[in-house]
Order: structure tokens, then sequence, then C-alpha cells
């Protein structure tokens, strides 16, 4: 997740705080990507067998997922994991999402083959690679006048307000305001306002209803 909002994307957590079943979980997940029209749904899951099956292993039942699916098992395998290929079995969360959506079997924790390769940093710079593309973000600040047309607040991440602590959250009035960075994604602004670092951040979004750039 990191790794994606460094790149200047919108990152929704669906995992749930809570559940009383498994069953449950899994919906609130759903619910919660579909909720938000999100353009990608990424399961992240470690695999366990009979501590000799090894390799990495990719979801998918649409044309667009297996695509997507093809690409991030292709960067993970560049690591040393042995390629078991992209799957269609149509696990709740893929089968019942809205948008293209992957399940990625990183590899097997009671492999001490897998284990021996496994890095968590380069597990997610992979993931991240596959997903858009190879390298860190390189994209130049380009300074910009962001228009809110409605009252509202900057948030330090996609997830509706009342989610996150008042604290991270800055009120921001009607009015145009020079911001060193801007960039319209998903059902946000991404901004990057220099003077307002409530909670250490000076990263922020920005519903899209509530704004415009000039």
């Amino acid at each position: 997740m990191a790794k994606l909002s460094a790149a200047g994307h919108s990152v929704i957590n669906c995992t749930p705080t809570s559940a009383s079943t498994v069953n449950e979980s899994l919906k609130k997940r759903v619910d919660k990507a579909n909720s938000n029209a999100v353009d990608i749904f990424v399961s992240i899951h470690f695999n366990a067998f009979n501590g000799t099956a090894n390799g990495s292993e990719v979801f998918a039942i649409s044309n667009a997922s297996k695509a997507i699916a093809k690409s991030v098992l292709a960067e993970i395998v560049k690591l040393g994991f042995q390629d078991r290929g992209v799957k269609n079995t149509g696990f709740f969360v893929i089968k019942n999402t809205s948008m293209p959506a992957i399940l990625i079997e990183c590899c097997f924790i009671d492999s001490a083959s897998d284990m021996s390769k496994f890095n968590a940093e380069s597990m997610a710079e992979a993931i991240k690679v596959g997903l858009i593309g190879d390298g860190d973000d390189s994209s130049s600040i380009e300074p910009a006048t962001l228009k809110i047309t409605q009252k509202t607040v900057l948030k330090p991440s996609t997830e509706q307000s009342a989610d996150i602590p008042a604290s991270e959250l800055v009120d921001i009035a009607i009015g145009s305001y020079p911001v060193l960075d801007v960039r319209r994604e998903e059902r946000h602004y991404w901004v990057k306002w220099p003077n307002k670092t409530k909670a250490g951040r000076d990263e922020h979004f920005i519903f899209e209803e509530h704004a415009e750039i000039e």
C-alpha cells in the first residue's frame, strides 16, 4: 500500500476491522471495494500445503484481471520463485467485486526454499511494479491552483472522513489555493499542499465533487 501511495495512487484498505465469521469478513472486503468504485481489487495471501510445494500463483477470472495477474506474477517470478501460473478459481473476493480483481499467493510459508528467497520489501516492490509499471515515482512536481467549490477537508487517505481520526483532517474553505502538485485519480484529487502539514503530512486527498483544477 505504501509503495502505491508513494507513486501517487489512491489506495483503500478493504480489510475489515471486525467480523464474526470468515464469510462476513469476505463480504465486508467486497462491499468496501464496490462502494468506493476502485479500479483494481488486489488480495494478497501466502500459501501453505505440505512443506515441499513451492512457488507463486495469481488467481483471476476475467480477461482484464488475467492480464493484470500475468504482469504481477511475471515480476514475482523474477525474484526466483517458481511460476505456478495464473489460475481462474472463483474465490469470493474476485468473483463478487465489480472491477478487475486478483488474488496473489506470494509463495508457500511452509516451504524452506520459498522462505529463503522471500523478502517483504522485494515482494511489495514486485507487486507494485506488476500493477503500475517499473521504477519509482519520477513524476515532476507541477505547481497548480486548486479551486475548492464546497467546504471540505483534506484527508491522508481515500477513506471516508468519518473513518479517519479528526486529528488527521484539515478543514478547507471555499476558494482558490496554490499547491505544489495535484492530480485527479479515480474519485479523488491527490494534492501536495505545502502548508497543510497536520499529522506530519503534506500529501492529501479530496473527493472530486468538492474541487477542480484551475
